[in-house]
């Protein structure tokens, strides 16, 4: 695979303004293809375990891959990798958000770009094509996300300059400040934001004008975009287009009935990213509040936070817009602020003490206040800026918390069907909770073993269990291409915490990471069912098909699964480096005590869970004691450079 068009890295230490382009070894390309892969492996090779995530040695890497920009649908998007503020404990982890930029930034030369160091004063970073600029951002500093963008448009003087920027909340260092691109594209978990606001990197303005990428078989890929964009056109893209109409109308979501009319009244068009048909960004424009961009989690956001009276207002876009200018990852939200209304109703927080108006929820005075206070960690909101789970460690009721004793209760009377059926609550490693562990064991296993909420990246299980509306029969049929047996799903809430739950969770990991790595986009790939063919069967071989017809490589499924294998285990090396064993790898007890509220899942059998991460570990060639990968594993995968320094550091038995 060395003749992949992909591995020019442009490097900027901000502490000594040094500016480097290089290009990675070949051997690397071929064992990590991009994306996610290639980030784990420079982060590997730069970042010392120990430190933390506000070090100026913490690298922040943005990654493209060799589908970006090559016309694909769905490869519109860019990871972002480092240590992150908002693990708890801090430990490496990726995000990644959709729109222009990581095209614009491969039309201008590059496939990587490292950040590392910390500017002395607030900088942003201006690239057009091999000029690259360190510029003072001193006057933007205090900006909004939105106003930002305005004003180094006008600075560089190109509209057509695609811009990433943070706003107070990451120059604040709020854990789970975001990344924000456009009006409404987010690197929101991981708290990257926070990472560039340690950095004094306000933003990073990108224009490209001369390189063209590089296609194999242009007629050969021409078809097979016809063919995808035909597919992602079918899923959702009508005058009801919005992911929540394409996918949770078929999970009976009250949600989106009340969605929809606030949808239509104020939508000016739909919009999407970069050679991509779906569509599946919505731009309102609201009198009074200007316009953005909202999908998915801002929407429920919005939603749950604002419109839990049973209708939907302007309150609902008023919080999604606050939250990109101050640059918050609202899926925190979605946790913290249930948490706060709770102990307020418990007598543990007060409005005199707080000066945030409880009774005043769900009016936009809450919101504003709340969210101000976070942004600029102002009295409470400094703690309330650590996250829900250290805020309630801080509390000393985070055994409380995670138990959810009491708690669950509360929240249900308080939000009703709406959180449970998205199973919003407390995840693992400080995230905020969806799909819920009860209601389907491969979900346990996937939030058991991964570095963050797995789901936002790894949508392929849900989306035959829950999105497609097949009966049972026709998951089935799926899951055989899919994961390996028709055992590898099972009736909501009735696992059998069997080898074939195992090696599905297993397969979604490492074709998670491989798709992360080309980058393809969760909401379009893998292929597995569509509305295009009778049997709603699709083509799980289309990812590589377009990989062999953009760089001339052939390679198959299981080519690209077996990369997804080598990067997932990579990446365990490097949380194992961080102090991540066997006894890390778990669940909120609340799974294993109560069942789930809403869906009348039962608890979790810890026992047979504690036998299904046996299987897993065994499964995976790691030890099952420790959770640590074999070094007869990670040689098998092409990783002895990886062995050889678990060997050194004392951590292979």
């Amino acid at each position: 695979m060395s003749s992949i068009d992909f591995g020019r890295v442009l490097k900027i230490d901000l502490s000594t303004e040094a500016i480097k382009v290089y290009e990675l070894p070949a051997k690397d390309v071929e064992r990590f293809v991009g994306g996610e892969g290639i980030a784990a492996k420079i982060y590997w090779d730069e970042v010392p375990p120990n430190i933390s995530a506000f070090d100026e040695a913490n690298v922040l890497i943005f990654a493209t891959g060799p589908l970006t920009g090559s016309g694909v649908p769905g490869s519109g998007r860019t990871i972002v990798a480092g240590k992150s503020p908002q693990s708890y404990p801090e430990s490496y982890t990726i995000s990644s958000f959709g729109g222009e930029w990581g095209a614009e930034l491969r039309y201008a030369g590059y496939d990587v770009l490292v950040i590392k160091g910390r500017a002395k004063k607030p900088v942003y970073i201006w690239i057009r094509d091999e000029d690259v600029e360190i510029r003072d951002a001193s006057h933007l500093w205090g900006l909004d996300t939105f106003a930002v963008r305005e004003k180094i448009i006008r600075e560089v003087n190109d509209e057509e300059a695609k811009i990433i920027t943070i706003g107070p909340a990451g120059e604040k260092k709020v854990r789970y400040a975001s990344i924000i691109h456009r009006s409404g594209h987010a690197a929101g978990q991981g708290g990257f934001g926070a990472v560039m606001g340690s950095k004094n990197l306000k933003a990073i303005a990108v224009r490209g004008t001369k390189r063209a990428i590089k296609i194999h078989d242009p007629e050969g890929l021409l078809a097979l975009v016809e063919k995808v964009r035909r597919i992602a056109t079918l899923m959702g893209v009508t005058t009801e287009s919005s992911p929540l109409y394409e996918g949770y109308t078929k999970v009976g979501s009250p949600v989106v009935s009340e969605l929809i009319p606030f949808i239509e009244k104020y939508r000016l068009r739909n919009t999407g990213c970069h050679d991509c048909p779906k569509g599946c960004h919505v731009f309102l424009e609201v009198p009074g509040l200007g316009g953005g961009e909202m999908t998915c989690v801002q929407f429920f956001y919005g939603w749950l936070q604002l419109g839990a009276k049973g209708e939907v207002d302007e309150a609902c876009f008023l919080a999604k817009q606050l939250a990109d200018k101050y640059g918050i990852n609202v899926y925190e939200l979605l946790q913290l602020i249930p948490y706060m209304l709770v102990l307020h109703e418990k007598g543990i927080l007060t409005e005199q003490e707080t000066g945030i108006p409880f009774s005043k929820f769900p009016e936009k005075e809450f919101i504003e206040t709340l969210l101000s206070k976070i942004a600029n960690r102002e009295g409470i909101g400094d703690l309330l800026a650590e996250g829900t789970w250290r805020f309630a460690d801080r509390l000393g009721r985070l055994k409380e918390y995670l138990t959810m004793e009491g708690i669950e209760e509360d929240l249900a009377n308080k939000f009703g069907m709406v959180a449970g059926s998205m199973g919003y609550g407390t995840g693992g490693r400080g995230y905020c909770a969806h799909y819920d562990p009860r209601d389907f064991i491969v979900s346990g296993i996937l939030w058991a073993t991964g570095h963050r909420d797995p789901w936002s990246y790894s949508h392929e299980y849900i989306a035959v269990v829950e999105w497609s509306g097949l009966d049972f029969e026709q998951q089935q049929k799926i899951a055989e291409i899919a994961w390996g047996s028709r055992d590898a799903v099972h009736p909501i809430g009735n696992p059998k915490y069997d080898e074939h739950e195992v090696r599905a969770a297993i397969i979604v990991q490492n074709r998670s990471a491989v798709k992360n790595s080309l980058p393809l986009c969760d909401w379009i790939y893998p292929i597995l069912c569509t509305p295009y063919t009778k049997d709603h069967i699709g083509d799980i071989e289309i990812a590589s098909k377009l990989f062999t017809a953009v760089t001339g490589i052939k390679v198959t499924e299981q080519d690209l699964l077996k990369i997804g294998e080598r990067i997932f285990n990579l990446e365990r090396a490097i949380l194992v480096r961080e102090g991540r064993r066997r006894d890390g790898d778990t669940l909120p007890e609340y799974v294993f005590l109560y069942p789930h509220r809403w869906t009348g899942s039962p608890p979790l059998d810890k026992e047979k869970f504690n036998k299904v991460m046996d299987m897993y570990y065994t499964m995976r060639g790691w030890d099952v004691k420790t959770g640590i990968p074999k070094e007869e594993k990670l040689k098998e995968l092409d990783l002895d450079d990886v062995a050889r320094k678990l060997r050194e550091e004392g951590l292979l038995s």
